[in-house]
């Protein structure tokens, strides 16, 4: 019996990245991205064409009921920590460059 070969740990990383891209290359080129868009504009269309009917009606309009609630909060305790880590890694970059300014300030 023949011993099974190994894949080396980085060739399967860049099978599965080349997988990945080409999975989102084919979506874009199959006008997925596209359709979804269309389809907002076509809801849109849709609820502008209720507001006017609405409003030629003289009927009560309740702006929320037209204006679309999509938003997912995806927000988590590993999200907001990264955000702080990234905002306390920039302030300390950013007073780090202010710092380094002014010694080369003082020097010229």
């Amino acid at each position: 019996m023949g011993k099974k070969k190994k894949l080396h740990p980085i060739l399967k990383i860049l099978i599965v990245l080349f997988v990945v891209f080409l999975s989102l290359f084919i979506a874009s080129n199959s006008g997925y991205y596209e359709a979804k868009i269309r389809d907002k504009v076509v809801v849109t269309d849709e609820k502008i064409k209720e507001f006017e009917e609405k409003l030629q009606n003289g009927e009560e309009i309740d702006i929320d009921s037209f204006l679309g609630t999509d938003v997912v909060d995806y927000s988590s305790p590993m999200s907001n920590l990264g955000d702080k880590l990234t905002s306390g890694v920039e302030n300390f970059v950013f007073k780090g460059m202010k710092i380094f300014g002014d010694i080369l300030k003082s020097l010229f």
